[in-house]
């Protein structure tokens, strides 16, 4: 963060809370002020996401809103963080649960894997209104509704989005193919072989690499790293590819599983690959 915010910074990282709150008290516009920095552009949001003073994280993050700050954003970087105790306060104080803009809390929360804090936002009432929501919650009457009669997608599909800002073009971001292979590989990573096999049936690639990750893989990969064993097999019985790499690290399905310490799986998995002489 910026210089000016360094010793509030400082105070979070080593769970000094009276000392965070002496100096948000002294120079109210710590909590409304946003950082240069892309990471932590405020410090509520740092707060949230590094989840120090767990006694005292609800007085900290409503003293915050007192002075003012803004909740949205830290909301979605505490789905992030799995900060449960985080989302239930900044929600009691008014965070928008839908979101802002292409992405929401339940988003950020699918696409990190955190059940828990998926499961506090339906909860409270979550909308889940676009292809990769309900692909990823296994919801197959509304994956049915994103296509018309003729089978194209519509409206109710949404768009193909991410949590680190515009930088997808226009053009991906609104491909057929690129929003339903998007959402097959939340499907995927969530474990939901009714919403994948409806989605392959529509058209979608099992063994492509969509945008919308950072960690751009396949639904395969996606389904290592979480550890979704009938899905990892389901996924090969129907043509999936274990020696694709992804794009970032460049590597293959049994490694994303190894890195997860999801040991048994890597195992089975490079059996898989090396059946492919690869």
């Amino acid at each position: 963060m910026d210089d000016k915010f360094l010793p509030s910074q400082a105070a979070i990282i080593s769970d000094n809370a009276e000392e965070l709150e002496r100096l948000v008290l002294a120079d109210p516009s710590l909590a409304t002020v946003r950082s240069l920095s892309r990471d932590h552009p405020t410090l509520l949001q740092c707060l949230v996401l590094e989840m120090p003073a767990r006694r005292t994280l609800d007085h900290l993050i409503r003293l915050f809103a007192r002075l003012g700050a803004e909740l949205n954003g830290p909301l979605v970087a505490a789905a992030s963080g799995n900060n449960l105790l985080g989302v239930e306060v900044l929600l009691d104080l008014g965070a928008s649960i839908e979101g802002e803009e292409k992405w929401s809390p339940l988003e950020e929360a699918l696409y990190w894997g955190h059940a828990s804090i998926v499961g506090l936002l339906l909860k409270r009432g979550a909308p889940v209104d676009n292809l990769r929501k309900f692909a990823a919650l296994g919801d197959l009457q509304g994956i049915r509704r994103c296509f018309d009669d003729d089978g194209r997608l519509n409206g109710q599909a949404g768009e193909v989005a991410w949590p680190f800002g515009p930088t997808i073009p226009e053009e991906v971001r609104h491909d057929r193919l690129q929003i339903m292979n998007n959402a097959l590989v939340y499907a995927a990573a969530w474990g939901q072989l009714e919403s994948a096999g409806e989605l392959l049936s529509r058209g979608g690639e099992i063994n492509s690499i969509p945008a919308g990750f950072d960690y751009a893989g396949t639904p395969l990969h996606y389904a290592a790293l979480q550890n979704r064993h009938e899905m990892v097999e389901w996924l090969l019985e129907n043509g999936a590819d274990p020696t694709i790499r992804d794009t970032k690290v460049h590597n293959t399905p049994d490694g994303w599983a190894e890195y997860a310490h999801h040991l048994q799986l890597a195992a089975y998995l490079r059996s898989m690959r090396e059946r492919h002489g690869k």
